[in-house]
Formats: structure tokens, C-alpha cells, sequence
């Protein structure tokens, strides 16, 4: 029998099949944004993990603190990664399949357009703030929104997604192995 937990994390394949559909539609030049691979990128991406990881504990401290209960981190199951060959699957989904099409989606087609027309402050607000929204849980709002600040960023100046999908694939393996072992 399978049981709801073990499929929790395809489950969320669903909304990113539509956005890799819509991308596709909209994406003309979808490889143009795969390319332009210098190793200065993946410097930033060590670099914009370690502001991210900082972050994250500066900001769950500053939370825990102030007892600000509604914006604590969610507690994510150690269970997440399911057991047995779903590992190896839901490892998959949440450490490839979701940060390739969330950039593809958010970085490659949000941010692209509204760059065109609203400048890159603008585009890299919006959608950061999207890309929150997405992920539901107001405790991951604030966290959230800066790691996809820091992507966006990382988008601008490598003008490549594959710096962007490592750091968001290293960023959700370290949330797996956390929650994992915590």
C-alpha cells in the first residue's frame, strides 16, 4: 500500500509540470538560459550559500527571541524523504526535478520579462515575492524571500540558470539531510 507521506513530495510535481508547461510557452529561448557557464558563478554560488545558511540562522534566532510564534520555521518531517526506493525518488523531486523547473519558472520567465520592461529592482521583488508566495508557510516568508533574492541576483550576474538550480538543489538537500537527522 502506498501511503500519503510516501508521495507527499511528488505531489508537488503537479503545480511545476504546469509552470514547466507555461515556460515552455513562453520561453523562446529556453537553452539560450543554460548556457554561459564560468566557474566565477559557482564561486557565488558557495559564497550566496553561506549568506543564505547565515541568514537563516540569524533570522530563526531573532524569531525564537522575540517568541514571534506565527513566523517560527515549519517543522519538516524527518520523514520527508519516505523510506525505502521512494528515497531515492523524493530525492529526486525535491533535489532536482523542483529547483530546475521553479528557475526555469521564476528566474528564466519571471524575472527575464519583468526585467524587459520594470528594471531589475522591480523584477527581482516581484518575483522573489512570487516565489515565497509559492512555497505557502508564512515562517518560510521572510527566509524565502531573501534565498530568492539571492538567486535572482545570481541570475543577473551569471545570466545562466545553472548556477541558480545548483544553489537552489544545494539549499533543498541541506533542508532534507536537516530535517532528516534533526
Amino acid at each position: 500500500m502506498i501511503y500519503p507521506s510516501k508521495l507527499y513530495p511528488w505531489i508537488l510535481v503537479v503545480p511545476q509540470i504546469f509552470m514547466l508547461v507555461f515556460s515552455i510557452i513562453y520561453l523562446k529561448n529556453l537553452r539560450q538560459l543554460f548556457l554561459n557557464v564560468k566557474l566565477i558563478n559557482y564561486f557565488f554560488v558557495f559564497l550566496f550559500m553561506f549568506f543564505n545558511l547565515s541568514f537563516y540562522w540569524i533570522y530563526a534566532h531573532i524569531v525564537s527571541f522575540l517568541n514571534f510564534h506565527i513566523l517560527y520555521l515549519p517543522n519538516i518531517s524527518k520523514y520527508i524523504l519516505g523510506d525505502g526506493n521512494f528515497i531515492f525518488l523524493n530525492i529526486f523531486a525535491i533535489c532536482v526535478w523542483v529547483p530546475v523547473i521553479e528557475e526555469i519558472f521564476f528566474r528564466g520567465l519571471i524575472l527575464k520579462r519583468f526585467n524587459e520592461f520594470s528594471g531589475k529592482f522591480f523584477a527581482v521583488i516581484f518575483s522573489s515575492f512570487l516565489f515565497c508566495i509559492v512555497h505557502g508557510d508564512v515562517g518560510l516568508f521572510i527566509p524565502v524571500f531573501f534565498s530568492s533574492v539571492l538567486i535572482s541576483v545570481l541570475f543577473l550576474m551569471s545570466k545562466s540558470l545553472l548556477p541558480c538550480i545548483m544553489l537552489h538543489s544545494i539549499q533543498n538537500l541541506f533542508v532534507c539531510i536537516v530535517a532528516t537527522f534533526a
